[in-house]
Protein backbone atom coordinates (compact mmCIF):
# COMPACT_ATOMS: atom_id res chain seq x y z
CA UNK A 1 0.00 0.00 0.00
CA UNK A 2 3.06 2.60 0.70
CA UNK A 3 4.57 2.06 -2.52
CA UNK A 4 1.27 2.63 -4.19
CA UNK A 5 0.71 5.70 -1.93
CA UNK A 6 3.70 6.91 -3.32
CA UNK A 7 4.32 5.84 -6.63
CA UNK A 8 0.99 6.32 -8.11
CA UNK A 9 -1.11 9.10 -5.82
CA UNK A 10 1.87 11.22 -4.84
CA UNK A 11 3.03 10.89 -8.79
CA UNK A 12 -0.20 12.17 -9.93
CA UNK A 13 -0.94 8.80 -11.79
CA UNK A 14 -4.14 7.40 -10.86
CA UNK A 15 -3.65 3.95 -12.85
CA UNK A 16 -4.50 1.11 -10.64
CA UNK A 17 -2.43 -1.97 -11.41
CA UNK A 18 -4.41 -4.95 -8.99
CA UNK A 19 -1.71 -7.02 -10.56
CA UNK A 20 1.11 -5.10 -9.34
CA UNK A 21 -0.35 -4.23 -5.81
CA UNK A 22 -1.71 -6.91 -4.58
CA UNK A 23 -3.35 -5.10 -1.58
CA UNK A 24 -5.63 -2.82 -3.38
CA UNK A 25 -8.44 -6.31 -4.32
CA UNK A 26 -7.53 -8.61 -1.71
CA UNK A 27 -9.23 -8.06 1.84
CA UNK A 28 -6.85 -8.76 5.26
CA UNK A 29 -8.55 -11.55 7.05
CA UNK A 30 -10.59 -10.44 10.66
CA UNK A 31 -7.51 -11.32 12.51
CA UNK A 32 -4.93 -9.09 10.80
CA UNK A 33 -7.34 -6.37 10.35
CA UNK A 34 -7.45 -6.42 14.15
CA UNK A 35 -3.99 -6.51 14.74
CA UNK A 36 -3.20 -3.31 13.30
CA UNK A 37 -2.62 -0.33 14.86
CA UNK A 38 -5.37 2.76 14.39
CA UNK A 39 -2.72 4.96 11.81
CA UNK A 40 -1.96 1.40 9.85
CA UNK A 41 -5.79 0.46 9.82
CA UNK A 42 -6.80 3.79 8.46
CA UNK A 43 -4.43 3.57 5.98
CA UNK A 44 -5.69 0.21 4.67
CA UNK A 45 -9.34 2.05 5.03
CA UNK A 46 -8.33 4.60 2.52
CA UNK A 47 -6.41 2.27 0.53
CA UNK A 48 -8.49 -0.86 0.48
CA UNK A 49 -12.26 -0.27 0.66
CA UNK A 50 -14.27 -3.63 0.98
CA UNK A 51 -17.82 -2.96 0.55
CA UNK A 52 -18.82 -3.37 -3.32
CA UNK A 53 -21.80 -3.27 -5.29
CA UNK A 54 -22.89 -5.65 -8.82
CA UNK A 55 -22.29 -3.63 -12.26
CA UNK A 56 -26.06 -3.46 -12.59
CA UNK A 57 -26.69 -1.40 -9.05
CA UNK A 58 -23.72 1.04 -9.33
CA UNK A 59 -23.17 4.22 -10.69
CA UNK A 60 -20.03 6.22 -10.07
CA UNK A 61 -19.02 9.55 -9.33
CA UNK A 62 -20.80 12.04 -11.09
CA UNK A 63 -18.80 14.32 -12.79
CA UNK A 64 -19.86 17.54 -14.24
CA UNK A 65 -20.01 21.31 -13.95
CA UNK A 66 -22.96 21.46 -11.58
CA UNK A 67 -22.67 21.05 -7.66
CA UNK A 68 -24.52 17.53 -6.29
CA UNK A 69 -25.81 16.96 -3.26
CA UNK A 70 -24.84 13.42 -3.03
CA UNK A 71 -21.31 12.11 -4.98
CA UNK A 72 -22.92 8.64 -5.82
CA UNK A 73 -26.82 7.15 -6.94
CA UNK A 74 -28.35 7.05 -4.27
CA UNK A 75 -25.45 8.42 -1.69
CA UNK A 76 -24.12 4.17 -2.64
CA UNK A 77 -21.00 4.45 -4.15
CA UNK A 78 -19.64 2.04 -6.41
CA UNK A 79 -16.63 0.90 -4.11
CA UNK A 80 -17.19 1.92 -0.31
CA UNK A 81 -16.16 0.59 3.36
CA UNK A 82 -17.62 -2.62 4.80
CA UNK A 83 -19.48 -2.56 7.75
CA UNK A 84 -16.14 -3.19 9.63
CA UNK A 85 -14.42 -0.44 8.28
CA UNK A 86 -17.31 2.18 9.21
CA UNK A 87 -17.19 1.11 12.89
CA UNK A 88 -13.27 1.56 12.90
CA UNK A 89 -13.93 4.84 11.21
CA UNK A 90 -16.78 6.26 13.28
CA UNK A 91 -15.40 5.15 16.60
CA UNK A 92 -12.33 6.43 16.23
CA UNK A 93 -13.56 9.97 14.50
CA UNK A 94 -11.05 12.20 16.86
CA UNK A 95 -8.10 10.39 15.98
CA UNK A 96 -8.69 10.18 12.45
CA UNK A 97 -9.45 13.94 11.97
CA UNK A 98 -5.68 13.89 13.16
CA UNK A 99 -4.98 11.83 10.38
CA UNK A 100 -6.46 13.64 8.05
CA UNK A 101 -4.91 16.87 8.90
CA UNK A 102 -0.88 15.37 8.46
CA UNK A 103 -2.42 13.80 5.30
CA UNK A 104 -3.68 17.51 4.45
CA UNK A 105 -0.47 19.33 5.05
CA UNK A 106 1.79 16.73 3.39
CA UNK A 107 -0.35 16.02 0.07
CA UNK A 108 -1.63 19.97 -0.81
CA UNK A 109 -4.85 18.37 -2.15
CA UNK A 110 -8.02 16.62 -1.60
CA UNK A 111 -8.30 12.99 -3.25
CA UNK A 112 -11.47 11.24 -3.98
CA UNK A 113 -11.28 9.02 -1.01
CA UNK A 114 -10.64 11.66 1.30
CA UNK A 115 -13.67 13.87 0.75
CA UNK A 116 -15.74 10.55 0.99
CA UNK A 117 -14.47 10.36 4.66
CA UNK A 118 -15.35 14.12 4.72
CA UNK A 119 -18.79 13.28 4.28
CA UNK A 120 -18.65 9.80 5.89
CA UNK A 121 -17.86 11.32 9.32
CA UNK A 122 -19.52 14.76 9.25
CA UNK A 123 -16.31 16.44 9.52
CA UNK A 124 -17.18 20.16 10.24
CA UNK A 125 -14.31 20.60 12.33
CA UNK A 126 -12.08 20.67 8.61
CA UNK A 127 -14.51 23.45 6.88
CA UNK A 128 -11.57 25.30 6.88
CA UNK A 129 -9.38 23.50 5.36
CA UNK A 130 -11.81 22.78 2.97
CA UNK A 131 -12.29 26.54 2.41
CA UNK A 132 -8.75 27.36 1.69
CA UNK A 133 -8.65 24.39 -0.43
CA UNK A 134 -11.60 26.15 -2.47
CA UNK A 135 -9.29 29.09 -2.33
CA UNK A 136 -6.65 27.26 -4.39
CA UNK A 137 -9.16 25.61 -6.27
CA UNK A 138 -11.98 27.82 -7.00
CA UNK A 139 -13.83 26.43 -9.85
CA UNK A 140 -13.40 22.23 -8.09
CA UNK A 141 -17.32 21.70 -7.30
CA UNK A 142 -16.58 18.95 -5.95
CA UNK A 143 -15.39 20.98 -2.78
CA UNK A 144 -18.71 22.87 -2.67
CA UNK A 145 -20.69 19.25 -2.72
CA UNK A 146 -18.51 18.02 -0.21
CA UNK A 147 -19.79 21.57 2.28
CA UNK A 148 -23.53 20.60 1.19
CA UNK A 149 -23.21 17.53 2.33
CA UNK A 150 -21.20 17.78 5.62
CA UNK A 151 -23.93 20.97 5.94
CA UNK A 152 -26.81 19.11 5.42
CA UNK A 153 -25.75 15.55 7.31
CA UNK A 154 -24.91 17.75 10.56
CA UNK A 155 -28.65 19.28 10.12
CA UNK A 156 -26.91 22.80 9.86
CA UNK A 157 -30.46 24.51 10.26
CA UNK A 158 -29.26 27.86 7.96
CA UNK A 159 -28.55 25.51 5.67
CA UNK A 160 -31.66 23.44 5.24
CA UNK A 161 -33.76 26.61 5.36
CA UNK A 162 -32.02 27.82 1.97
CA UNK A 163 -32.87 27.85 -1.26
CA UNK A 164 -29.94 25.59 -2.86
CA UNK A 165 -31.06 22.65 0.01
CA UNK A 166 -34.55 22.83 -1.26
CA UNK A 167 -33.66 22.07 -4.77
CA UNK A 168 -30.53 19.17 -3.52
CA UNK A 169 -32.33 17.54 -0.54
CA UNK A 170 -36.25 18.94 -0.95
CA UNK A 171 -39.23 16.76 -2.35
CA UNK A 172 -38.68 18.08 -5.69
CA UNK A 173 -35.23 16.66 -5.52
CA UNK A 174 -33.84 13.29 -6.93
CA UNK A 175 -31.16 10.92 -6.97
CA UNK A 176 -28.74 12.97 -8.86
CA UNK A 177 -30.10 16.35 -7.93
CA UNK A 178 -27.41 19.44 -8.67
CA UNK A 179 -27.17 23.48 -8.62
CA UNK A 180 -25.36 25.10 -11.37
CA UNK A 181 -21.69 25.65 -10.05
CA UNK A 182 -22.07 29.59 -10.39
CA UNK A 183 -20.88 32.65 -8.53
CA UNK A 184 -23.81 33.31 -6.72
CA UNK A 185 -24.29 29.15 -5.63
CA UNK A 186 -20.58 28.70 -4.50
CA UNK A 187 -20.57 32.34 -2.41
CA UNK A 188 -23.86 31.31 -0.50
CA UNK A 189 -22.18 27.60 0.00
CA UNK A 190 -19.09 28.99 1.36
CA UNK A 191 -20.46 32.18 3.42
CA UNK A 192 -23.22 28.94 5.17
CA UNK A 193 -20.48 26.66 5.32
CA UNK A 194 -18.51 29.49 7.34
CA UNK A 195 -21.62 29.98 9.92
CA UNK A 196 -21.75 26.80 10.43
CA UNK A 197 -18.21 26.03 11.34
CA UNK A 198 -18.64 29.19 13.68
CA UNK A 199 -21.76 27.78 15.32
CA UNK A 200 -20.27 23.97 16.17
CA UNK A 201 -17.36 25.47 17.05
CA UNK A 202 -18.57 27.55 19.98
CA UNK A 203 -20.91 24.06 21.53
CA UNK A 204 -18.93 22.58 24.29
CA UNK A 205 -18.56 18.30 23.37
CA UNK A 206 -20.86 19.15 20.68
CA UNK A 207 -21.63 15.29 18.84
CA UNK A 208 -22.38 15.10 14.89
CA UNK A 209 -25.57 13.30 14.14
CA UNK A 210 -26.03 9.97 13.36
CA UNK A 211 -26.49 9.83 9.90
CA UNK A 212 -29.08 6.95 8.32
CA UNK A 213 -27.72 5.44 5.50
CA UNK A 214 -30.13 3.56 2.87
CA UNK A 215 -29.29 0.13 2.84
CA UNK A 216 -27.16 -1.73 1.00
CA UNK A 217 -28.14 -3.40 -2.56
CA UNK A 218 -26.47 -6.52 -4.20
CA UNK A 219 -23.68 -7.07 -1.54
CA UNK A 220 -23.45 -9.63 0.17
CA UNK A 221 -22.09 -9.25 3.51
CA UNK A 222 -22.45 -13.53 4.43
CA UNK A 223 -19.90 -13.69 1.43
CA UNK A 224 -17.22 -10.92 2.80
CA UNK A 225 -17.93 -12.89 6.66
CA UNK A 226 -17.08 -15.91 5.02
CA UNK A 227 -14.16 -14.38 2.90
CA UNK A 228 -12.40 -12.59 5.88
CA UNK A 229 -13.29 -15.43 8.46
CA UNK A 230 -11.57 -18.40 5.80
CA UNK A 231 -8.38 -16.71 4.39
CA UNK A 232 -5.35 -18.94 4.77
CA UNK A 233 -3.46 -15.97 3.88
CA UNK A 234 -3.16 -12.32 3.70
CA UNK A 235 -1.79 -10.47 0.99
CA UNK A 236 2.27 -10.59 1.24
CA UNK A 237 3.94 -7.53 2.91
CA UNK A 238 7.72 -6.46 2.15
CA UNK A 239 9.82 -3.56 3.14
CA UNK A 240 9.27 -0.32 0.69
CA UNK A 241 11.91 2.14 0.88
CA UNK A 242 10.34 5.64 1.12
CA UNK A 243 13.02 8.06 1.05
CA UNK A 244 11.49 10.88 -1.06
CA UNK A 245 7.79 10.98 0.78
CA UNK A 246 7.73 11.41 4.73
CA UNK A 247 4.85 9.02 6.26
CA UNK A 248 4.37 10.52 9.74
Amino acid sequence: MREYYIDELVSGNETLSKDRYYALSHHLSAKTFNSLNNRDRFNYCMMTQEYYMQNCGSLGRFKSTGIYGAFYRSDLPLEYWSDRQLQFLHKNRKEIIGYVDQMWSDLKFIGDNTKDLLVELIMWEEIPNILQQIELSPQDNSLYSVLVQIMMRAKFTTFEDSKIYEQLYGPESYIASQIAGTEENRTAIVDMAKKCYAELDVIPNYNVPIYVRQSRPSYSSDGLKEELVTRKKDWPLQKVQTPIFKIK
